[in-house]
């Protein structure tokens, strides 16, 4: 690589006049174009992959160089070298998994078009570094330069948060979280005779954190066989939800468990005499690691990790025991091959390649949702999901003994036995993060899939999902998009008449008056509806209440999400012969009058008074913009998820959520609707781009600009990246 460093040529041609329409350049060999919107979007046009590779690094650097080049430092395990402590345990998690050295191993096994893609990125983003010092913070600059090793690891890296997240991995292994908040999203797939125009649909609504390593950035790709435009998790060479002329997809995070914790039983009162299995004393595989650590004062001081390995996997101390994690995407040598899956869908044309492509595995986790122009639709529950011999998705969600060596999984399921539909009759496909049976109405049979595969789970957003697709027969694309931003709440439609009853039956002029503002109220979260935040304030207290009460019965009781729509809050809880009218009903209505009585309380303490717009308390909020807030959380029952947090004024901020969102008709030619609710860009960039912020403030999307002619037309800069070819050796 050094090589290629000290012989790298390299140009950027700057065009900061919107308005200019220069002639379309030729694109040749080496020579790729960067035509930045005034969305801030890249619309990268290359005559290779490896050029659009390479332009593509260099596009990341432009909008998240900092944030790139962080994420890359953790994926090394030395986040806490370079940031400090409070990085440490990322870092301990990291060398825990072999990570790095995983990266290495699967850099080599790529296929050798694709390892020079990897490459190309990798050098892409180093260019830009050495080209514009002065847009990368001091901070981060010790990272470079980023090799392709370093994407694998990264790519690695957050694919096994997502994993471990979702799993019961995540609640032992420090390091491993999602911000404290799940990744969600929505996705829907509309065929031809579900579609009032004919032309199938696909709804792209992914939910996750507006910061770090969840962050997504939107990019173009015009090469010459495939005029590809969708979102890639910041870091990763990829587009992981896109569309093109043909075909579209996009992911919703699946109740997959691919990660399984096993209670060792120890030979011995110390570490070094092993631990049993099948009857027989193992010892531990036994490697460590150095871990550099900055501190506050700048000193540098370094801890010596120790690693342990059973059969199983690594090994932890959690709680008082010795606990070994076996995670499927790296017990496999099947995520070796994740990125150039995610790039051959992009490519491919038709439903059988698409299928012939998600049939390789590569994948780790995600429902699979799609729609194509030749009107088919297909959602697969997907996933590098672990064989197990027995037991269902409560035993494995436990720890389970590590001393049977029958319990240790060595296969994964293969995609052709995985949970999926194509074109069904109902005319369209969804799912909001439940299990798969509720892609579609009616639901699929849960019996011919083994129990231990998924969780049987939904949550209020998919509920509310189900019930707008399911009471209507057909949807326009204009359609598509209201639906999109619903923000009616499933919730009060469950809850609210029980809860006005009640009222009545209060003395308190206070429960009154609140019974009044929930006559009037829309039952939405729009930034005008009153009546919003009093409910949500109650709602979180009535679950909070409802859970004490549970502990106090019954001490041991564990409360997990799953249980939100059953007996212990619902008179009549889910029932899954019925998703469109259960649950519904107060289990103790006692108990959500008493709760009503503190929200009230709460509410005039915060704001003065009941009626309270939603907006005025709720707001978007980012860079230093500032809008009244629509949509709201999933217990909610609100479509339009939009998840907030306490403000230091007082106020609530947006935080998790709608993130990217793609309404595509794949009509001829393809048109779609798009929107990056937050902006593309965690960097300061050479110019000025539009408020995405202020279009979400308004529920409005934007055209996805596609060919060269209105490109041209809205073009803020313009960078042709001229480079040396040698870096291929």
């Amino acid at each position: 690589m050094k090589s290629f460093f000290a012989s790298c040529a390299l140009l950027s041609v700057l065009v900061l006049n919107a308005c200019q329409t220069a002639e379309p350049l030729p694109v040749k060999h080496g020579n790729p174009e960067i035509l930045w919107d005034s969305w801030g979007v890249p619309h990268i046009v290359a005559a290779h992959d490896s050029d659009a590779f390479y332009a593509f690094g260099w596009a990341q650097m432009r909008s998240h160089a900092d944030l790139l080049l962080k994420l890359y430092a953790m994926a090394r395990g030395r986040g806490a070298e370079y940031f400090g402590e409070d990085y440490l345990a990322a870092d301990r998690s990291v060398r825990l998994f072999g990570i790095s050295a995983l990266a290495e191993q699967w850099y080599q096994q790529q296929e050798t078009r694709f390892r020079d893609n990897l490459a190309a990125f990798a050098a892409g983003i180093n260019d830009f570094a050495r080209r514009h010092p002065e847009a990368i913070s001091a901070q981060v600059k010790a990272i470079l330069p980023v090799t392709p090793q370093d994407i694998i690891a990264h790519t690695t890296r957050v694919m096994t948060i997502f994993v471990a997240a979702i799993s019961e991995c995540g609640a032992v292994l420090p390091g491993l979280d999602f911000n404290h908040q799940l990744a969600g999203s929505n996705g829907w797939a509309l065929g031809a005779k579900y579609s009032s125009s004919g032309n199938t649909m696909l709804l792209a609504n992914p939910h996750l954190s507006w910061h770090g390593m969840e962050t997504l950035f939107e990019a173009h790709l015009l090469l010459p066989d495939v005029n590809l435009y969708g979102a890639a998790l910041v870091g990763f060479p990829v587009l992981q939800i896109a569309f093109n002329d043909y075909l579209g997809w996009t992911h919703t995070v699946n109740p997959m468990d691919g990660c399984d914790v096993y209670r060792l039983r120890l030979a011995g009162d110390h570490l070094h005499e092993g631990y049993w299995l099948d009857g027989k004393v193992n010892a531990f595989e036994v490697s460590s690691e150095t871990i550099l650590i900055r501190r506050d004062d700048g000193r540098m001081e370094s801890e010596v990790l120790t690693i342990r390995r059973a059969v199983q996997g690594p090994v932890i101390e959690h709680a008082g025991e010795m606990l070994s994690i076996r995670l499927a995407l790296l017990a496999t040598q099947r995520l070796a091959g994740m990125n150039q899956q995610w790039w051959e869908m992009g490519r491919a044309t038709d439903l059988e390649r698409f299928q012939e492509i998600l049939a390789g595995g590569h994948l780790p986790l995600f429902n699979v949702i799609y729609a194509d122009v030749n009107k088919h639709i297909l959602l697969a529950y997907n996933g590098i999901i672990p064989q197990r011999a027995a037991g269902d998705t409560a035993f494995w969600r436990k720890p389970v003994t590590g001393d049977d060596s029958r319990l240790i999984w060595k296969d994964v399921h293969h995609y052709q036995d995985l949970p999926k539909a194509v074109n069904p009759d109902s005319g369209w496909l969804q799912n909001s993060n439940g299990a798969p049976w509720y892609m579609t109405l009616p639901i699929l049979e849960k019996n011919q899939y083994p129990e231990n595969m998924t969780a049987d789970v939904t949550n209020n957003r998919e509920l509310q999902s189900l019930r707008m697709l399911a009471s209507r027969s057909t949807m326009s694309f204009e359609e598509l998009i209201a639906a999109k931003h619903s923000t009616h709440s499933l919730a009060a439609d469950q809850l609210l008449n029980d809860l006005l009853s009640i009222a009545l039956t209060s003395s308190d002029p206070l429960v009154h008056q609140a019974a009044a503002i929930w006559h009037r109220w829309d039952r939405q979260f729009l930034a005008e509806s009153r009546g919003a935040r009093l409910f949500s304030i109650w709602f979180e207290k009535w679950v909070e209440a409802t859970i004490a009460k549970a502990t106090r019965v019954k001490p041991e009781y564990v409360f997990t999400p799953d249980q939100l729509l059953g007996s212990l809050f619902y008179s009549q809880p889910f029932d899954s012969s019925e998703p469109l009218i259960t649950p519904h009903g107060l289990a103790d209505k006692s108990l959500a009058l008493n709760v009503l009585r503190e929200a009230v309380t709460q509410l005039l303490a915060e704001t003065g008074k009941l009626d309270v717009a939603w907006g005025e308390v709720a707001r978007l909020r980012r860079d230093g913009s500032d809008f009244p807030g629509n949509g709201a959380d999933t217990d909610l029952g609100v479509f339009r998820e939009i998840a907030y947090e306490s403000d230091i004024d007082g106020k609530l901020k947006s935080s998790y959520g709608d993130s990217f969102i793609a309404a595509i008709e794949f009509s001829k030619p393809v048109r779609a609707q798009v929107l990056m609710t937050y902006g593309n860009a965690t960097q300061r960039t050479f110019f000025e781009t539009y408020n995405q912020l202020e279009l979400s403030a308004k529920q409005q999307l934007r055209p996805a600009w596609r060919n060269r002619d209105e490109i041209e037309d809205n073009i803020k800069l313009r960078e042709i990246l001229t480079y040396a070819t040698n870096w291929r050796a």
